[in-house]
C-alpha cells in the first residue's frame, strides 16, 4: 500500500489544532477542534456541510468516534465528561459529573517534569477522559485518561460494568491511556502512549496480547478490510519519557502506521512522505481515504518545541484507487 495527499483538501487553512476526525455511515468527515465552533462535517470532496458544537465543551475536547448507528461520541478531557449528539449536532446524552475523579492528581497543570506522572492512583470516571468508543450493542468503552489510568466499561444505561488498569509500564497496566478502539473482533484495544504499546483486552477487561511494534501511539482504527491504521507521536530526548522504555537517545519523528490483518507491515506515512509534526487522531472512509489531524501548537507547548505553521488536517487516498480512477 501507498498514498497520496489530497493537496488543501477542505474548505478551511486548518492551521489551528485538530484534536479529533471521524467518518460516518455516508463518508461524512466530521472534524473537532477548540474553539468557536468545534465540529466541522464535510463531504469526501472537502465541502463543508455543517458546523456546530458551539458551548458544548470545555476549551479542552478531545477526540470524537462514530458509532454504528452513527451517534457522535465526544470525550470533552477538561470536561471531565463525555457528550453524545445525532449527525446534525442536536445532544443526546452528558455522561460524568464534570468533576474530576479522584485519582491522585489535581487540576494544578501540566505536570513540571515526567516523573510527577507516578502520582497516578486510578481511581472512578473521569479524569480528563481521551475518547470514547460504542459497540454495537450500545456499551461504551472509555480511555481514562491524562489524569487516571483506567479504561472503563459502561452498560447502556450508562453504568459501570467494569473498570481496569493501574499506572506503570506493567502488563495490562497504563501511562496516559489516549485513545480506545474496537476491532473486527470486539475486541479492545488501548492506545497506551507513554508505554509506546497498544494493549489488547477482551471486553471484561482480561489482557489478551501486547503490541510493542508501535511508537507513543495517539490513535487508532480499522477499514473494512480489517487492516489496523496508527497515528504515532514524535518522540525526543526533551519529551516526555515512555515508561517502558525510558528517555529518547535521538529525534524520533511522528508517522502514520498501517498493519495488514495478520500484523504484518501492509504501509507508513512518514515525515519523508509528509511532515507530521504531532499526528493526534484517525479515520478511514468506504473508499479507503485516510485523514490525519495534528496538534502542532500543543506538542509544542507541552515539549518546549518552537512552534511551527503547519496545516493540521490531511487527507490521504490510496496510490491504487486513483490510478484505477483513471480512463485508460
Amino acid at each position: 500500500m501507498s498514498f497520496r495527499e489530497v493537496a488543501d483538501w477542505g474548505d478551511d487553512t486548518w492551521s489551528d489544532d485538530v484534536t479529533g476526525v471521524a467518518v460516518d455511515s455516508r463518508d461524512r468527515v466530521y472534524v473537532l477542534r477548540r474553539g468557536a465552533h468545534p465540529i466541522t462535517v464535510l463531504d469526501r470532496q472537502g465541502t463543508v456541510l455543517d458546523r456546530w458544537g458551539k458551548s458544548c465543551f470545555s476549551d479542552r475536547p478531545h477526540h470524537i468516534s462514530i458509532g454504528a448507528d452513527d451517534r457522535v461520541y465526544v470525550a470533552d478531557d477538561g470536561g471531565h465528561r463525555l457528550r453524545v449528539f445525532d449527525t446534525a449536532g442536536r445532544p443526546l446524552e452528558t455522561i460524568g459529573s464534570g468533576v474530576p475523579a479522584a485519582t491522585g492528581r489535581d487540576e494544578q497543570g501540566r505536570p513540571a517534569v515526567p516523573t510527577s506522572l507516578d502520582q497516578v492512583t486510578g481511581g472512578p470516571p473521569f479524569n480528563r477522559p481521551t475518547k470514547v468508543v460504542a459497540s454495537r450493542d450500545g456499551e461504551l468503552f472509555v480511555s481514562d485518561g491524562y489524569r487516571n489510568c483506567r479504561i472503563h466499561r459502561l452498560s447502556k444505561d450508562r453504568e459501570v460494568i467494569r473498570s481496569w488498569g493501574t499506572f506503570g509500564a506493567g502488563e495490562g497496566s497504563f501511562v496516559i491511556p489516549h485513545s480506545v478502539a474496537i476491532d473486527p473482533r470486539g475486541r479492545i484495544l488501548v492506545c497506551d502512549r507513554e508505554n509506546d504499546r497498544i494493549q489488547v483486552f477482551s471486553p471484561d477487561g482480561d489482557l489478551l496480547d501486547v503490541w510493542t511494534d508501535v511508537r507513543r501511539p495517539t490513535d487508532v482504527t480499522f477499514d473494512r478490510q480489517g487492516r489496523m491504521y496508527v497515528t504515532e507521536l514524535a518522540r525526543g530526548p526533551g519529551d516526555l519519557k515512555s515508561w517502558r522504555l525510558g528517555p529518547a537517545e535521538t529525534e524520533r519523528p511522528g508517522r502514520m502506521t498501517v498493519f495488514a490483518p495478520d500484523r504484518s507491515l501492509a504501509a507508513r506515512i512518514t515525515m519523508e512522505t509528509v511532515n507530521l509534526l504531532a499526528p493526534h487522531a484517525i479515520a478511514v472512509d468506504s473508499a479507503g481515504a485516510v485523514y490525519i489531524s495534528e496538534v502542532p501548537e500543543s506538542f509544542a507547548r507541552s515539549s518546549g518545541r518552537p512552534v511551527v505553521p503547519h496545516r493540521c488536517l490531511h487527507k490521504f487516498e490510496p496510490r491504487d484507487a486513483l490510478s484505477a480512477s483513471r480512463p485508460g
